[in-house]
């Protein structure tokens, strides 16, 4: 995935707001959340890596993580874990590898509990 900053700038040139106090504060919410997908990104890559799951998985697990990360802003408690045995339940019927899945999903999770703190 491309640098953070590079996808903020890039988003930057086509959002116009005129009021300059909720453009800087739309800027640096959506820099916060290009930062987040990039650090998602290079863990799940680095667990597909450290894996050996050939590179033309890397799409599914990406989204796995995605999706995950997703839910866990989203959700708490139960209803998170019923949303997640879901999409662990969807992600293996399209033939993604269990272990890994729960590899990655565990460190999403943990992920999402450091930066809440």
């Amino acid at each position: 995935m491309k640098k953070a900053s590079l996808r903020t700038e890039r988003w930057l040139e086509k959002y116009y707001e005129p009021n300059p106090l909720k453009r800087q504060y739309v800027s640096s919410q959506v820099a916060n959340a290009f930062e987040l997908q990039v650090h998602t990104d290079n863990i799940i890559k680095s667990i597909l890596s450290e894996s050996a799951v050939s590179t033309i998985f890397n799409i599914p697990y990406l989204n796995f993580g995605r999706k995950i990360q997703a839910l866990a802003r989203k959700y708490a408690g139960k209803q998170l874990q019923t949303e997640i045995d879901f999409l662990m339940s969807k992600a293996q019927a399209q033939g993604l590898n269990k272990e890994i899945l729960e590899k990655i999903l565990t460190a999403i999770l943990n992920m999402s509990k450091a930066t809440e703190n």
